[in-house]
């Protein structure tokens, strides 16, 4: 058979429209087996590239902002530290319990309970709850709470009730004329608990 030949006797119009099927065949194989892949890769990899050139960006803002971080970390490790040291430690609570009673005695109060209890641990910390019962004048349970507020040592007061004094106390005594109300509170100290401790 003669290609040659039969293309030569074929009426010019189909002759056109095979050799545009052809191409267009060819058009499609190209589609399907180079451009198209291509295609899909370009933007697969354009998507890569935007999520890379985010990461990008948000690292060189970190790294931009990185010495402000590093000065507000430490900072915050300063301002731990100076809490930490208005803790004090479990062998200083006598102390300090000294101290609470010696401020309540400086002024004016007379302390018929004082009640330390266990120590409740938190995370870094622990509280040690104080049970407290004082009496004396309004004036001076006033002036030893702002004693307490002025301590280096953090002393949180809590549930206070204060009531009037009867006129007479234990054992059918006459109270003095200082003595106008009785105080029962909580005082709570903290303790620096040491990590793994």
């Amino acid at each position: 058979m003669d290609i040659k030949g039969l293309f030569a006797n074929m009426p010019k119009r189909q002759l056109y429209l095979l050799l545009g099927l052809v191409a267009a065949g060819f058009l499609l194989v190209w589609w399907y087996l180079l451009f198209k892949p291509a295609w899909d890769e370009r933007d697969q990899l354009q998507t890569k590239l935007a999520g890379l050139e985010q990461q990008l960006f948000q690292k060189r803002r970190i790294a931009a902002n990185l010495p402000q971080l590093e000065a507000e970390i430490k900072q915050l490790q300063e301002r731990l530290k100076a809490s930490v040291a208005r803790l004090p430690e479990e062998k200083e609570i006598p102390t300090l319990l000294t101290q609470v009673n010696s401020l309540g005695e400086e002024s004016g109060l007379a302390f018929t309970l004082f009640r330390p209890q266990a120590a409740v641990k938190k995370d870094f910390y622990a509280e040690v709850p104080i049970q407290v019962r004082v009496e004396g004048s309004f004036h001076a349970l006033g002036a030893f709470l702002d004693r307490i507020g002025k301590m280096d040592r953090i002393v949180n007061i809590g549930a206070l009730s204060v009531a009037p004094a009867p006129a007479t106390g234990s054992g059918g005594r006459r109270r003095g004329p200082d003595i106008t109300i009785i105080a029962d509170f909580s005082a709570t100290t903290f303790t620096f608990v040491p990590t793994g401790g």
